[in-house]
């Protein structure tokens, strides 16, 4: 059984403005470690998820490969460095946060090249002849 396109579409929807907002909140009030470990580079990674968000959301909410495609890198990038500076706390609790966060990742990394095949294949049509 095949879920109908839509409800998928609007969950990621959901998901990537909801990594936005997150974006808005940890520029407002940085998480601390990430703070310490990176500096005022802290506000950028912020800044990476509120534009991958927003990017993926207009993506997903218009059907278009391309919002997805720029943003996707973006979040990836994000939740990484989060992951990677929750890793070297090295307390129990900070690297099972890690290793949450360190997952999400690679799963944006696998919708990327989803999209990256979507891209390639709306590429191809668009200069095949007919």
């Amino acid at each position: 059984m095949t879920v109908p396109a839509q409800p998928r579409r609007w969950s990621r929807v959901a998901g990537y403005a909801m990594m936005a907002a997150a974006g808005v909140g940890a520029a407002i009030v940085p998480t601390p470690s990430v703070e310490q470990a990176t500096g005022p580079l802290v506000y950028l990674w912020a800044a990476f998820l509120v534009g991958g968000g927003l990017l993926s959301t207009y993506g997903a909410a218009s059907d278009r490969w391309i919002g997805e495609h720029l943003g996707l890198p973006l979040l990836w990038a994000a939740f990484t460095v989060y992951a990677v500076v929750l890793a070297a706390v090295l307390s129990p609790a900070g690297i099972v946060a890690s290793l949450a966060l360190g997952a999400f990742a690679l799963l944006l990394i696998g919708r990327w090249r989803d999209v990256s095949a979507i891209r390639r294949e709306a590429t191809r049509q668009a200069r095949s002849p007919g």
